[in-house]
């Protein structure tokens, strides 16, 4: 199927507050489920250590204070997501560049291959990702997608005399 297809059908057959919905409401089911999961699994000082969504969830704004910058800058991509929804219920065109800067740190963690594992720097090997970190990183792909649909509508409307 092409692109124009799909963007038509979508057209026809869903207006931009029926996109907003599906997208907004698929999304934070997506992450809600995500914080009932694990996230990862880490080998810290030999132990094996299995990290839930949540515990990051709830920490994760704090990390910096324990030294973890770059696990802050991921966790990040939770508030960029939540004004990226603001803004696209307002119709503002920067929910598409909050979106996807929020889905790039998302992708951008699967390729760590190290976490902080303790507040005096130490790092915990990954050594796995987990269903939570891929319904996280889903449920934002899922909002960017949905905001991406919704846009290039808008904006082929608003072209067109």
């Amino acid at each position: 199927m092409n692109s124009k297809f799909i963007s038509d059908s979508l057209k026809k057959n869903m207006g931009s507050k029926e996109i907003k919905f599906i997208t907004i409401g698929l999304s934070l089911l997506i992450f809600g489920v995500s914080l009932t999961q694990n996230a990862q699994i880490v080998n810290y000082n030999d132990k094996i250590r299995i990290s839930s969504s949540l515990d990051y969830f709830l920490a994760g704004g704090f990390a910096f204070i324990g030294g973890g910058l770059f696990e802050t800058i991921i966790w990040l991509a939770n508030p960029l997501s939540l004004f990226a929804i603001k803004y696209f219920l307002k119709n503002d065109p920067d929910a598409v560049s909050l979106s996807l800067l929020a889905s790039g740190l998302v992708i951008s963690f699967s390729f760590w291959k190290e976490v902080l594992g303790a507040e005096s720097g130490a790092m915990a090997k990954i050594i796995s990702f987990e269903l939570g970190y891929y319904l996280w990183l889903s449920s934002i792909l899922v909002l960017t997608i949905g905001i991406l649909i919704n846009h290039r509508i808008t904006l082929k409307e608003s072209l067109q005399p």
